[in-house]
């Protein structure tokens, strides 16, 4: 006689718990290894690395993987054709090299970062930076907007955070320069054009939830930025953060337990 129909039939709940049987020794669940992915091709060099918290995630690798092979693919070719109109006959010194890696922000979230170096031609390298959140319960990749109370253009929250975030630029700027003075930096515009308007697509569009040190220290939101975004070539890329005692009043009930 089959008895699985009626095993399947009684909650897990019952099986471990009130019905007293023993509980199942599930094997432990290993973390997947990264992927990598590398060409090299008459001088150039391509890599894509993949942290394993992002290909444990197949929604998520599915995001990531297939979109760099194709910049990487973009890249390659824009070398070929640079190298032909030089005329010279090797891509060496041309190149691709992607990272992307994720951390934990709480228990549903997960803070995902990606690095873009290219040089396919021009006068130097670059360099980007892509930065989101990945809500595990969802399966979907979020923007601030998504975990905001009021994400709306102009709304209190975002002028808030959009002030938070320039002035935190700000101290940063001037850690790196003691001489640097932000009323001549034409980067960072409050203006309705400029980087800091009180509109989340132009200062927020790469941004990880900070969760507060064990010692209760530190959280927020951090902001990234890739060189050209609110500074020059020659400045680099930025990381700011804006603390959790502004940011997380901002939150929804989730996002905000994540800084608190």
């Amino acid at each position: 006689m089959k008895t699985w129909p009626i095993l399947a039939s009684i909650p897990l709940w019952c099986l471990l718990a009130s019905c007293k049987r023993a509980e199942v020794d599930l094997p432990r669940t290993l973390a997947p290894e990264p992927a990598k992915v590398t060409v090299s091709a008459n001088g150039f060099v391509g890599e894509i690395n993949i942290d394993g918290g992002i290909v444990a995630v197949p929604r998520l690798h599915e995001l990531i993987e297939p979109r760099m092979r194709g910049s990487m693919a973009e890249t390659q070719v824009g070398a070929q054709m640079d190298i032909k109109a030089r005329g010279v006959a090797s891509a060496e010194g041309y190149f691709f090299q992607a990272d992307w890696t994720s951390r934990p922000a709480g228990d549903r979230y997960l803070d995902v970062r990606g690095q873009v170096s290219t040089y396919s031609g021009g006068a130097h390298p670059m360099t980007s930076i892509e930065a989101f959140v990945w809500d595990r319960l969802g399966q979907r990749r979020l923007a601030l907007a998504d975990l905001l109370r009021d994400p709306s253009p102009g709304s209190a929250a975002v002028a808030t955070l959009a002030g938070a975030a320039r002035e935190a630029l700000v101290a940063v700027k001037r850690a790196r320069d003691p001489a640097y003075d932000p009323h001549k930096d034409t980067f960072i515009g409050m203006g309705p054009d400029g980087p800091f308007a009180a509109d989340l697509a132009k200062f927020a569009r790469n941004f990880q939830l900070v969760p507060r040190a064990a010692d209760g220290s530190g959280g927020g939101i951090a902001f990234l930025y890739s060189p050209y975004d609110v500074g020059s070539w020659a400045e680099g890329a930025y990381e700011v953060t804006v603390p959790a005692a502004i940011a997380a009043p901002l939150l929804k009930p989730d996002a905000s337990g994540v800084l608190r």
